[in-house]
């Protein structure tokens, strides 16, 4: 099988942010060519489906400053430094619900965008639901609500949840978590 491997020939950044950094990058192609590439940085995110005795998942509104939209997602974020992926998912559950989770587990890890971005999400699912109280940072303002499984799954259908994190997450989920029940 062919190797389609670059070989990284130079790097400048052009942006280093709090959150992303942007480089250009200069690669040699298996072909010989020489092409560029604009590379989104990241460091990652977590974002978790919490599920409800009553098998509602738990969904925030968020108007998303890039899309000019409200969004329906399920709660997410950026771990903090030397944070391990289940306490994270934790955290940003309860800062964003208001509820906390008794147990969570890692479903899988996806890029979000390969094609620009090195950004990771690795996908958590939550059950044993306690609520508390929300606890969002200053610069965020969110809306909680439950939704039946089905009425979820029937918003993505539609095109109400616009969000593909979600979107995959949740369909993971009724394939490989809730299927047969």
């Amino acid at each position: 099988m062919r190797k389609l491997k670059e070989k990284l020939i130079k790097t400048k950044y052009i942006y280093k942010g709090r959150i992303i950094n942007l480089r250009c990058d200069e690669v040699k192609m298996p072909n010989g060519k020489v092409a560029g590439r604009e590379v989104i940085e990241h460091r990652g995110a977590v974002a978790v489906v919490a599920l409800t005795e009553k098998k509602e998942v738990l969904l925030v509104k968020q108007y998303r400053h890039p899309t000019r939209r409200e969004l329906w997602e399920i709660p997410a974020g950026i771990p903090e430094k030397g944070e391990n992926g289940i306490a994270a998912a934790k955290r940003e559950l309860e800062e964003e619900t208001g509820f906390k989770a008794q147990k969570v587990k890692e479903l899988c890890w996806a890029y979000a965008s390969p094609g620009y971005s090195s950004e990771i999400i690795k996908y958590y699912f939550a059950e044993g639901l306690a609520k508390t109280a929300q606890d969002l940072d200053e610069d965020e303002l969110v809306v909680a609500h439950a939704f039946h499984f089905s009425k979820v799954l029937s918003m993505i259908k539609t095109g109400k949840i616009k969000d593909n994190k979600t979107i995959l997450a949740i369909l993971f989920v009724k394939e490989f978590v809730l299927r047969g029940s």
